[in-house]
């Protein structure tokens, strides 16, 4: 019976280290899914969440959204006038570069609503964030980075105000022009014609120029941010309308689906694109950490600017410089996810180095919510319409109730690859 009973214990102890140490499922992006997609139209506009007491864009209650006193947004006013901004992602937002460790971690990110995420360099040496801030409008937002073809593409979905630090001359304006969009860089641009998109470093003619800085001491190009909430009480257009790009909530744990507690993204560089998140049962997040040379992994947070004020000064040539000043420069909150979302793209490439990425039409959606992994599609029509997430029954999938990371994954490109456990 001895003998028995150490033979089940032993084999036991090998089931439980073959299971502990079983390979994580690769996901796999690109044979298309056989689900058949029942459209969605529009849901419920902004204005009427907004009316209920819910953030059109995180599915919050309103009422619950806790911002410093300088903040605007709807969960300070009502209005919905989302902000997108295009935010370095410069050794994966963490890791050390001139200044130390976090020196590059997002200026107030942890406001933003939705993070869209995707390669910026073919080879997946680089990847770029754009933060969609709405309920909350921080006072500054960075660092600020350039624009790709990615990036107006996304944008148009939402028709939202848009900062950069500046574009590739080779595509962008086409693009802009394109989509119907005015190049912001045009000679006609001034105080009755501002505009929808803001860059950085521009001439002393454009009417946004007094709202960007660069953080004093930091000579890098990851320096720059915006006064997002000045720009919007004083520049945006008070008429624009914003697109009807509301989804749907739930208070639910998926029900269906596989377990999915760890996500390992890949895009091809171990120290500035590579990631991991791993699920918060507590808190019902998921936490993304990065590698970081000589470190243990380090979770994604942002910045925070102590005691930060606008000031104005003379460079060495005698030149006016706005610059942000502080009393301390801090990691501040760690960025957290509700919701994960693998979009699964095709990405192409121009001149072997400029994105190129094919947002419109259909392809493979992997979720991950609650600790849960659901397979399903994505859909959208056209640049003006908006991305549909569809579940595994076909029908527009529910979000859980807070922030989304989406990220735009060319699984055609060979280093680029997610698997989850």
């Amino acid at each position: 019976m001895k003998k028995l009973t150490s033979v089940l214990l032993a084999l036991i102890l090998i089931l439980g280290t073959t299971s502990a140490m079983a390979s994580p499922k690769e996901i796999d992006g690109l044979t298309p899914r056989d689900i058949k997609i029942n459209p969605a139209g529009l849901n419920p506009s902004a204005e009427e969440m907004i009316a209920q007491g819910i953030s059109p864009t995180t599915g919050r209650k309103l009422s619950s959204i806790k911002c410093p006193d300088t903040f605007a947004g709807v969960a300070v006013d009502g209005q919905y006038r989302p902000f997108m901004v295009q935010i370095s992602n410069a050794n994966n937002g963490v890791g050390t570069v001139k200044g130390g460790l976090y020196a590059p971690a997002p200026v107030n990110g942890s406001y933003a609503d939705v993070v869209y995420e995707a390669c910026q360099r073919q080879g997946g040496a680089e990847t770029r964030m754009s933060m969609i801030f709405s309920d909350t409008i921080p006072d500054y937002v960075g660092y600020i980075r350039s624009t790709r073809l990615t990036h107006p593409r996304i944008r148009q979905e939402w028709n939202a105000f848009f900062c950069t630090s500046g574009y590739t001359n080779a595509d962008v304006p086409d693009e802009w022009r394109k989509l119907g969009v005015k190049n912001p860089m045009s000679k006609n641009r001034n105080a009755k014609d501002p505009g929808i998109i803001y860059v950085g470093d521009a001439g002393e003619n454009k009417p946004w120029k007094q709202y960007v800085r660069r953080v004093k001491g930091i000579k890098d190009v990851n320096s720059e941010v915006f006064l997002l909430k000045d720009l919007l009480d004083n520049v945006v257009p008070k008429d624009h309308v914003p697109a009807n790009h509301t989804w749907k909530f739930t208070d639910e744990i998926p029900a269906g689906g596989d377990r999915g507690e760890i996500i390992y993204v890949t895009f091809g560089s171990k120290y500035d694109s590579d990631s991991r998140l791993e699920y918060d049962e507590d808190e019902n997040v998921y936490i993304r950490y990065v590698a970081v040379d000589n470190y243990v992994d380090m979770p994604y947070r942002e910045t925070a600017l102590i005691g930060a004020e606008n000031v104005e000064e003379r460079n060495s040539k005698g030149q006016l410089v706005r610059r942000v000043a502080y009393e301390q420069k801090i990691p501040g909150n760690t960025i957290t996810f509700s919701n994960v979302i693998i979009q699964g793209i095709k990405m192409k490439w121009k001149g072997g180095a400029r994105p190129d990425p094919v947002l419109i039409g259909t392809g493979n959606a992997d979720y991950f919510m609650g600790g849960k992994h659901i397979a399903g599609v994505w859909e959208r029509t056209d640049y003006d319409s908006r991305t549909v997430f569809y579940g595994e029954d076909g029908n527009e999938i529910e979000l859980q109730r807070g922030r989304t990371l989406i990220i735009l994954m060319g699984y055609n490109n060979k280093k680029s690859k997610v698997s989850y456990e």
